[in-house]
């Protein structure tokens, strides 16, 4: 139960993410980063999806490993089970 309110708060603040990025101000970065981080523990497509972004685009890896050096510990902890192997 708790797991699908995780899931529905994550995909609302993606929704006003995507909608955040889409305006002049762009605050919808702050929401789609709050978005992954309800959704990368509780949605195994979301983390296989960040985990291939990641793989195939390095410049989207370094943004990523960039936010992660900058967050709390159990935040990091969330982005890091993103990380790829570069030797795969």
């Amino acid at each position: 139960m708790i797991r699908l309110f995780l899931q529905g708060v994550g995909f609302v603040l993606l929704f006003v993410g995507i909608i955040g990025v889409l305006t002049p101000i762009p605050f919808g970065l702050f929401f789609l980063i709050l978005a992954m981080l309800f959704l990368i523990p509780t949605t195994p497509a979301v983390l296989r999806a960040v985990r291939n972004l990641r793989r195939r685009y390095p410049a989207f890896d370094a943004r990523m490993a960039a936010i992660t050096r900058r967050l709390p510990y159990p935040y990091r902890r969330v982005f890091r089970s993103t990380e790829v192997d570069p030797f795969l």
